[in-house]
């Protein structure tokens, strides 16, 4: 595993990418890197949260350093950590991780922790203190989407027409929705903060609105295909799904849905994400199909739009981050664009991961917007570009976890974190 350090490269438009340089662990010499007490553990990070049949839990991972022989991980649940506070016993570790649950872990609780790199007989000073929050998650059923409206509420959707809100993701629990009119499996949502509502999309047409997050209603599509994602383009809502599907309706209490005229090329493929930037529209789909409008205020013509055939692998989600857009897909797919036509490939360097999703920022773009995408195997990947990204292990690293969507949580108040959704009711958290 090769060692590595992050730090913030200035000037790099793409996402305000977080960057690595290659770390020396203290010493360059003919005998290779050397230990140094005096330099702390690095970029130590908590992921937070609970799969169901399992625990609640806190994955406390850090950068690797082949100088050091082991780590020891200190908590509380005040802050102040110090090598004479609990030692944690992991529940399960690895080279740049450790798991805390058990008997001391427990829903809602702020834990706080410290990393001691350990190398023979010399310990190194503490790092940094991180903290973590656990929820626990209330579902079996798979989660697929998850956002925050910028005023105090997560909803995360799923199969068989589960929804689930919190005020946090950490200090507040996820509840069951009150009232939710259908059983479909519930594959996007959105939050419109123009209109000051959520909207839902799923199987056989299901489309659903919300101001709250807990009293839904059932609003007619018109169509009964499977719908994947949505997305609100300022002045409309933009739906896309199986066969092609695109729906477009201008907001109100009662939705009216037109479909859109599509590329024949279009129609044995299924779009799975959709963001608009500006004016422009693009949408992901399967076999490496992108389909970009180019100016979202004009009529859906042949004039107006782009399709392209980006690689054979399926495109399973796209975002905008204020300057390019992002799509990751099947097989490590990452590709990065400045206008939604010119794409470039990023490596992320992980092994045969399916990228599920990527980060939304439906609330607002942050200042300093970063890349993330979730997957197979557990896997979160940040900024993921084999020169400068990394992955962030979480609290299960199996192969059977897939990470299904993935949000940005900042109320200006406290530090901002992504909330993360997956199979098997998978709630967490991660502070950045």
């Amino acid at each position: 595993m090769l060692k590595l350090k992050r730090l913030v490269i200035s000037g790099m438009a793409t996402f305000g990418i977080v960057g690595f340089l290659v770390s020396c662990g203290g010493g360059d010499g003919d005998d290779g890197p050397v230990f140094n007490p005096d330099v702390p553990p690095q970029d130590v990070e908590v992921v937070s949260g609970d799969r169901f049949d399992g625990e609640v839990r806190n994955t406390i991972s850090w950068e690797y350093d082949e100088t050091t022989t082991d780590y020891n991980v200190y908590w509380d649940t005040v802050p102040g950590v110090t090598t004479s506070s609990d030692k944690v016993v992991p529940s399960d570790t690895g080279l740049n991780y450790i798991v805390h649950s058990g008997p001391d872990v427990y829903a809602g609780q702020t834990y706080y922790y410290r990393v001691v790199a350990v190398s023979d007989d010399q310990t190194s000073v503490p790092s940094a203190e991180v903290f973590g929050i656990p929820q626990e998650t209330e579902t079996p059923t798979s989660l697929n989407d998850v956002v925050w409206n910028g005023a105090g509420t997560l909803v995360t959707v799923g199969d068989s027409g589960v929804i689930l809100t919190s005020a946090n993701g950490t200090t507040d629990p996820w509840v069951t929705a009150g009232e939710i009119p259908t059983s479909e499996s519930l594959a996007g949502v959105t939050w419109d903060d123009v209109n000051v509502q959520y909207l839902v999309v799923g199987a056989g047409g299901t489309v659903l609105t919300s101001a709250d997050g807990d009293q839904w209603m059932l609003q007619e599509s018109d169509v009964a295909i499977d719908l994947e994602d949505v997305a609100w383009t300022g002045d409309e809502y933009i739906v896309v799904g199986k066969s092609g599907t695109v729906l477009t309706s201008p907001t109100g209490e009662e939705l009216t849905w037109e479909v859109r005229s599509i590329p024949s090329d279009l129609t044995n493929t299924t779009l799975n994400g959709v963001a608009v930037g500006g004016d422009t529209i693009v949408m992901s789909g399967t076999n490496g199909k992108i389909f970009t409008i180019h100016d979202k205020n004009l009529d859906w013509d042949e004039l107006n739009w782009t399709v392209q055939t980006v690689g054979n692998n399926d495109l399973n989600d796209v975002t905008w981050n204020g300057s390019a857009f992002g799509i990751v897909g099947s097989n490590d797919t990452v590709l990065i664009s400045l206008d939604g036509i010119t794409w470039e490939e990023r490596v992320p360097g992980t092994p045969n991961i399916t990228f599920v999703g990527a980060v939304q920022w439906d609330s607002g773009i942050p200042v300093d917007p970063i890349l993330a995408a979730v997957g197979s195997a557990g896997t979160l990947a940040i900024s993921p570009d084999s020169s400068s990204g990394y992955s962030v292990p979480t609290n299960d690293v199996s192969e059977e976890v897939q990470l299904s969507a993935i949000t940005w949580v900042d109320d200006g108040v406290n530090n901002p974190y992504f909330v993360i959704v997956g199979n098997d009711g998978t709630l967490l958290t991660n502070q950045q």
